[in-house]
């Protein structure tokens, strides 16, 4: 049996009635396959997934997040590894390449173009994650509060919104890469063997809730 560490970022939310209550943890709605196993050059390797999951405030408000699962998945047994992973991207030139990066399509295998939006709340921060031998760790990469009446809000980052109707039986899928490589001088607290590679996460089918 692996063993699990879940961290799950979150927010105070009001009570809510009708379909969910504040206090319910996010569901999760749609989760792709693991990825290849990325070994770096000691080894230690790391697959990941993408996971959504939907938290009901209330009736009119259902907030949709995107996260990354990350597995310790090395052949052997050896020491934790340290991941630095920007959540927090800020970066959104085609150039720049660590953190998330992820791309909407459609059923035809186009990509869908991605909605302005105004956004002035909270994001998850980019940090150090400690990844042991044989475990896994979720991490939230949206940033939080952000929905649409009616339809799916989907932020994997500040850098991109995709807004999928209620109703909308269309196929889409969300696929990505999560590329962990800091800068030779940001250091992990207390030390510890740092892993860097890139990730390619496979696609997650969505389709529109139904109304």
């Amino acid at each position: 049996m692996r063993i699990v560490g879940v961290l799950l970022s979150g927010i105070m939310l009001a009570a809510s009635a009708g379909r969910g209550q504040a206090t319910d943890p996010p569901k999760v709605i749609a989760a792709g396959e693991w990825s290849k196993s990325v070994a770096d050059n000691r080894s230690r390797a790391v697959r990941g997934r993408l996971v959504l999951c939907e938290k009901v405030v209330n009736a009119d408000r259902r907030e949709v997040a995107v996260y990354v699962e990350l597995q310790e998945a090395s052949e052997a047994i050896g020491d934790s590894s340290q991941l630095y992973c920007e959540l927090g991207r800020n970066d959104f030139r085609p150039e720049y390449k660590n953190g998330l990066h992820c791309k909407l399509l459609d059923k035809d295998g186009r990509p869908v173009k991605s909605a302005p939006f105004f956004f002035s709340g909270a994001v998850p921060r980019s940090q150090w994650a400690s990844l042991p031998p044989d475990s896994t760790i979720r991490l939230r990469t949206s940033p939080f509060g952000i929905y649409r009446p009616n339809a799916m809000a989907i932020a994997p980052d500040m850098g991109a919104l995709w807004v999928i109707e209620d109703g909308d039986s269309n196929k889409y899928t969300l696929s990505g890469t999560f590329t962990v490589d800091p800068a030779a001088d940001l250091v992990p607290p207390g030390g510890g063997h740092v892993w860097r590679g890139t990730i390619e996460l496979p696609p997650v089918e969505i389709t529109g809730r139904r109304k």
